[in-house]
């Protein structure tokens, strides 16, 4: 048997989870409110804050040197392989330089886990799943210097579409699905037959999220880049962390934004039917990718914590395909990868 700790860093919280082979026994969030995330102008400046958290949640758990066969870190690589890739020096410093480009704290994950690793004295490796690319239709934008491009939650997206099939007693070749990830960072996918069709990308298009923008009016975000009232790094912040739920209400949980719903606050319930609007529409489109032929609509992610949100899409998607919810589906992918490596059934890749 053998025992893994799994480290997932998302833009509003820190997830950890305690694997016994595949069976997940033991599994903590811990939420980063904005307020105190603003502490920190930088993503890499969050690394000892997150740290910390995960050092006392493994504390709680009383967990020993020894106890521990691997940690598994969420990726932020870009590989055309899938797999445990050990985190190893040029991984580290390769992200770093991609987190100078992208802020996302998906990029903490290799650290986080080499650092726990260490300390363990046990290999740290991230879980890796290279996302498919888009058709040539799917990447024109309009623009002809600008290609879209896939970024969305792969591992989640993947996972729940497997759990789908099988619980609609199907292969996933003879299955068409529209994918709603939907919390801090949301991607919407159109897949058929296990191929992915389209999706919005995760970091500018889509729905707005509980902290990022998603599409906006093109022009009028040119006015404001060109204002003179913001630099680049300001006008980024806008788009992701401090966009969407943040901007209108202050606060980046789902819980508490459903909290002040359900307690009558007229404004929370606004907005956040505004997002689901949003959402609703772009699983419309989504639909019109598939021609129509759609075998359900799934839900998962943050978003199944309230269930107003949860209501709302289906008032507006439900006659598309039956509506589904399934919980994330990223931790056990991440034990399964580091397990086949533990087990001999697969060599570790070397990034």
């Amino acid at each position: 048997m053998f025992r893994t700790l799994l480290i997932n860093p998302g833009s509003t919280s820190s997830e950890v989870s305690l694997f016994e082979d595949e069976i997940e026994v033991e599994s903590a969030r811990m939420m980063h409110p904005v307020a105190e995330l603003r502490k920190y102008p930088k993503i890499l400046d969050q690394f000892p804050y997150r740290i910390a958290a995960i050092r006392d949640q493994l504390r709680q758990w009383n967990i020993q040197k020894g106890d521990l066969a691997a940690i598994v870190g969420r990726s932020f690589i870009n590989r055309k392989e899938s797999g445990a890739y050990v985190v190893n020096q040029k991984m580290i410093d390769d992200v770093k330089v991609i987190l100078s480009r992208v802020e996302h704290a998906a990029g903490l994950g290799c650290m986080l886990a080499r650092e726990i690793g260490d300390e363990q004295s046990i290999p740290a490796f991230v879980a890796h799943s290279a996302a498919q690319s888009l058709n040539r239709m799917a990447k024109v934008s309009g623009i002809s210097a600008i290609e879209r491009r896939a970024v969305y939650h792969v591992l989640n997206i993947e996972g729940v579409a497997r759990l789908a099939a099988r619980e609609m007693r199907k292969k996933m070749e003879n299955v068409n699905l529209i994918i709603a990830h939907l919390e801090g960072g949301m991607s919407v996918a159109a897949v058929a037959g296990g191929e992915l069709r389209d999706v919005s990308n995760a970091f500018e298009e889509g729905p707005f999220t509980t902290e990022r923008s998603g599409s906006l009016p093109v022009v009028s975000l040119v006015e404001l880049c060109f204002s003179g009232r913001h630099t680049r790094e300001e006008i980024l912040k806008m788009i992701r962390g401090e966009g969407g739920m943040v901007a209108y209400l202050g606060t980046n949980k789902i819980s508490e934004i459903e909290k002040r719903v359900t307690e009558g606050d007229e404004e929370a319930g606004f907005y956040l039917e505004a997002m689901c609007y949003q959402i609703s529409k772009e699983i419309a489109a989504m639909a019109s990718v598939l021609k129509g032929k759609v075998d359900a609509v799934i839900l998962t992610g943050k978003i199944l914590e309230s269930s107003h949100a949860v209501h709302w899409i289906e008032e507006r998607c439900g006659f598309i395909a039956p509506v589904k919810k399934y919980p994330e589906q990223e931790a056990l992918a991440f034990a399964q990868a580091a397990l086949k490596v533990l087990r001999g059934e697969e060599k570790a890749k070397i990034y």
